[in-house]
């Protein structure tokens, strides 16, 4: 879809089609009937988009984030919106390093529950899918949806071979609606970049567009059916865990077709008298998995997604959300949980910093003052089963946030899994300890990090990071020389981020000199170990090959500490 944008007091731009012009201004209607008039008016628009009437709510003045009341009426307001606005909203809730608590639970209770699509609409969108005749693929098929929410629709049916399965049905014409709706909601956070300080600080169009991604792999069944596949293929070993089967054949971009899964909530368990302690610990032990084992992890995994079957296994369903984590971030994250065990305050920050994303100069010392104090009141003198995990997470990232540090989107998803895990824990089995279920997983990475092979990749890594720096400096130092010398070599740095790289640089070089280093005692030691005029010192092996093979040892040991791995 074309769209055409104008300048709007030289740094604004408004989407000038006639379709979503009056879109926009039923958003910002919205905005304003729920006491949301203040940000129209900061914005300078209520002329410009024709908004009349007064806005309620605090009189529509502006309201700190904590009030209660600010949370309701957001909610309200999203919920009017529809199902873009209805999914920002709960991506929002998993980013408490930018909202503060309050509002966070608040937009976590946000449902998108509306009624469903018309028969019509529904037989229309199978028949573009599977043709005229697609009934006849089915032995039963039920045309009362099961659920219905603001994306799609689920149906159940049966297979001509007689397997019970569900079809996930996407709305008809839904995209072209949420394209457009993301392409005014990006106009509107680069508005809000430019009138409020706090959301160029949060940097909300970044946050924007990683909505968009989101939200374009969710309208894609195909990637929730990839996703369902990863997780099965994950727990294929592990008993008592299920995922249901994916009918590739009948599923395509719009449709999902999968087994259907016949289960109860923990809560139905609780609320018969049920024993759920052995239940949350199966559940513990799939979510830690995820995290700490796969890197692959359910992003939305409450207590609703998560069914207990007959035979006592747990299903887990609805996988359009899910989370990634590369093994280097991984490794940061068990960094941090096993300085928490430690009580190590210092690490607990450091770890942090490493993760984050500094959008500015850090006062680095600042930093860790405050990242030690928040994690001294949650670590020093309590008792490791009241470790309250996902709080301590999500105090340490927003007070970042302070010194203009944020983390990456994939981190905070997993301490919303973090807090829901132990949310539901809390909730119906109190006795159970988090932090005992989840030592078992980062004893064991930390113990993998020592194994000889973990070792000689790290090694090989900064070689071959060595080998290629040797190898490219002829060719990259005399373009340097003949730039300087023409007076074109130029460098975009302020004196006072110069010092911060000069030692991000001095980090990275004694690194990689201590890796040379290490390799190179290492292979002397090895050269010399059948020198016949060496005689033997220690266990058959001459002085020499031993005192080479000690340094090496020793900057092993080095590069291990400084590389985070010790």
């Amino acid at each position: 879809m074309s769209v055409i944008r104008t300048l709007v007091h030289s740094s604004r731009a408004l989407v000038t089609t006639a379709k979503d012009v009056a879109r926009t201004r039923e958003i910002a209607g919205v905005f304003w009937k729920h006491g949301f008039g203040w940000v129209i008016r900061r914005l300078k628009l209520r002329k410009e988009l024709q908004i009349d009437g007064e806005s309620t709510g605090s009189m529509g003045r502006p309201a700190p984030l904590e009030d209660p009341d600010t949370g309701e009426r957001l909610v309200a307001a999203l919920t009017d919106l529809g199902p873009t606005w209805v999914k920002f909203g709960q991506i929002m809730s998993t980013r408490p390093d930018v909202l503060p608590a309050a509002l966070i639970e608040r937009l976590a209770s946000l449902q998108d529950q509306v009624a469903p699509m018309s028969e019509t609409d529904m037989t229309t969108q199978m028949s573009a899918q599977f043709g005229p005749g697609w009934r006849g693929l089915f032995s039963e098929f039920d045309n009362a949806p099961m659920a219905s929410a603001s994306i799609g629709q689920v149906h159940a049916a049966r297979l001509k071979t007689g397997e019970e399965v569900v079809l996930k049905i996407q709305r008809l014409d839904i995209q072209p609606k949420i394209t457009s709706d993301l392409h005014i909601l990006h106009v509107i956070a680069t508005w809000m970049e430019d009138a409020f300080e706090a959301a160029h600080a949060m940097d909300l169009t970044g946050m924007v567009r990683d909505f968009a991604k989101s939200l374009e792999q969710e309208l894609d069944y195909r990637a929730e059916a990839s996703n369902i596949e990863m997780f099965r293929q994950n727990f294929r070993e592990v008993p008592n865990i299920h995922l249901p089967e994916v009918y590739r054949d009948l599923s395509t971009r719009y449709v999902l077709c999968m087994e259907r899964i016949e289960g109860k909530k923990m809560t139905e368990i609780l609320d018969e008298g049920g024993e759920t302690n052995d239940l949350v610990t199966l559940y513990f032990n799939m979510a830690y998995q995820m995290l700490f084992v796969d890197g692959f992890f359910h992003g939305d995994l409450h207590p609703g997604n998560v069914l207990i079957q007959s035979d006592g296994s747990l299903a887990v369903i609805d996988c359009g959300m899910v989370g990634r984590l590369a093994p280097t971030r991984k490794d940061r994250i068990v960094d941090i949980i096993w300085a928490v065990l430690n009580e190590d305050l210092e690490a607990v920050a450091r770890h942090i910093y490493d993760l984050a994303i500094p959008s500015g100069v850090v006062d680095y010392p600042s930093f860790e003052a405050d990242a030690i104090a928040i994690a001294e009141r949650y670590i020093v003198g309590v008792p490791l089963s009241h470790i309250q995990m996902g709080a301590l997470f999500a105090d340490l990232v927003q007070g970042a946030t302070r010194h203009q540090v944020r983390m990456p989107t994939d981190f905070t998803m997993m301490f919303k899994a973090i807090m829901t895990t132990e949310g539901l824990a809390k909730a119906i089995a109190p006795d159970i300890n988090p932090i005992d279920l989840a030592y078992p997983y980062v004893s064991r990475m930390v113990t993998e990090r020592y194994s000889p092979e973990r070792v000689k990749q790290v090694l090989l890594s900064d070689v071959q990071q060595l080998s290629s720096m040797l190898r490219g400096m002829p060719r990259a130092l005399p373009r340097t020389l003949d730039n300087l010398n023409r007076g074109a070599l130029t460098f975009g740095i302020n004196d006072a981020s110069l010092a911060t790289l000069d030692q991000a640089q001095s980090r990275r070089t004694g690194r990689t000199i201590r890796a040379a280093f290490t390799m190179t005692t290492l292979v002397c030691g090895a050269m010399t170990l059948g020198v016949e005029q060496l005689p033997p010192a220690l266990w058959g092996i001459n002085g020499v090959s031993l005192a080479f093979w000690f340094l090496s040892a020793t900057g092993a040991v080095t590069l291990l500490r400084r590389g985070g791995l010790l």
